[in-house]
């Protein structure tokens, strides 16, 4: 890997930057892992200790203009202090693979959840602009529809069991169509 001085500058400035925006919430650093991860590996993740724990919940929407071909894909970051589960609707059969085994599995996830936590840090990253907002929300509860829903399943799964638990891929049965 080859670097020149002024993209070191560039990424401590940025480090710097980080640094004091996540210390601007008054929350513990350590808690931050998951939003630093969903926004530099993308995803979602959670973190919890024996005092705490945070997720982060990514969702993506994409904007296209037809007339210049051209769009960008808005990312929407939710980082929840101490989630619980309020409420969950509806049931969705869907693969999903967790970064420690090999293969998707077969899971059930709500296709709406509630969610109340202590702290809700909602951050919208443009792409287009080059820009990483954030900010708290007023706001303890949040619902969250489809896929956010999905992935704040997944993630309050790993916070309350560790593992996530689904039927093997291999039960499936593969089918010739006409």
């Amino acid at each position: 890997m080859n670097m020149d001085i002024e993209e070191i500058q560039a990424i401590f400035k940025f480090s710097a930057l980080e640094k004091h925006m996540i210390s601007s919430f008054g929350i513990p650093e350590d808690l931050f892992l998951p939003f630093l991860l969903s926004l530099k590996s993308g995803g979602s993740w959670s973190y919890a200790s024996e005092e705490t724990k945070s997720m982060a919940v990514k969702d993506v929407i994409t904007y296209y203009d037809e007339e210049s071909k051209t769009g960008y894909t808005l990312e929407k970051i939710y980082f929840f202090i101490e989630p619980e589960v309020i409420a969950e609707e509806g049931v969705i059969r869907r693969l999903e693979k967790c970064g420690t085994k090999e293969e998707r599995e077969l899971v059930e996830r709500p296709y709406i959840i509630t969610l109340h936590a202590k702290n809700i840090i909602f951050a919208e990253v443009n792409p287009d602009l080059r820009k990483i907002t954030i900010r708290e929300l007023k706001k303890k509860h949040i619902k969250l529809k489809g896929t956010p829903a999905y992935s704040a399943a997944h993630e309050m799964e790993h916070l309350e069991k560790g593992e996530i638990g689904g039927i093997p891929l291999w039960t499936f049965e593969y089918i010739k169509g006409q």
